[in-house]
């Protein structure tokens, strides 16, 4: 990968940019790791897990079916569903990146992450020169991976020594809480999460599909009601 001018200042910039998310990434890996280990997964299936999905939700949702027993396409079905908003994503940071090689683009697909693509986008709107802006996601994206993969190695070595009584995996829906909260912003994410949240709890499927129908029928729900609120104005 030939370096260009500014690549090494937009590199660092990067990583120094990764710093204030090391608070909410490190601990949210360690989660991920602890609830591997506490589903049954082997060492190496958490391990790989964490190095093939590099989403935290997603991760998070695929132990939860592994634990419930649920079917392999099942679990695949649902983490690709969950990680359909990499696609918007993607063609977002496209016309930022399209001028690189495959091996930059297969780079940066893998490590896109939402905070990747958040602070890419805003450095790309306040930087002026933006010929080395694949070296800052370089940095950011590099971190944050580095980061996640030990916060979830030391999650899977500490999941391992915890007594099974602890009942670690309540941890699972109380970072799903906190990741959702926030997000509860206006009247169409309300409207999404309580449709999908009583579809999860109402719905009962074969193949365990009541997660997959409960998150389409929340996006339909949401997108429902922001059809709604836009015809009223």
């Amino acid at each position: 990968m030939p370096q260009v001018p500014g690549a090494r200042a937009e590199f660092l910039a990067g990583i120094r940019a990764f710093a204030p998310l090391s608070m909410s990434i490190v601990p949210f890996g360690l989660v991920c790791g602890a609830a591997a280990a506490g589903s049954g997964m082997s060492f190496a299936q958490a391990l790989a897990m964490s190095w093939v999905i590099f989403a935290g939700s997603a991760q998070i949702a695929s132990t939860q079916l592994y634990t419930a027993g649920a079917p392999l396409p099942v679990i695949v079905a649902t983490a690709a569903i969950i990680n359909l908003r990499f696609l918007i994503y993607g063609a977002s940071l496209a016309r930022h990146f399209a001028g690189l090689d495959r091996r930059w683009q297969a780079v940066i697909a893998y490590l896109l992450t939402d905070q990747a693509y958040a602070l890419t986008i805003v450095r790309a709107a306040t930087t002026r020169g933006r010929g080395a802006l694949h070296w800052f996601y370089l940095g950011l994206g590099g971190a944050t991976w580095i980061a996640w993969q030990l916060a979830s190695l030391a999650g899977t070595l500490l999941g391992n020594l915890v007594p099974a009584d602890w009942s670690l995996d309540f941890v699972v829906p109380l970072t799903f809480i906190a990741m959702l909260v926030p997000l509860l912003s206006d009247r169409a994410m309300l409207v999404a999460a309580l449709a999908g949240g009583l579809a999860a709890v109402l719905l009962v499927l074969p193949l365990k599909l009541e997660l997959i129908a409960a998150a389409l029928i929340g996006v339909a729900a949401g997108l429902l009601s922001e059809h709604v609120g836009r015809r009223r104005k």
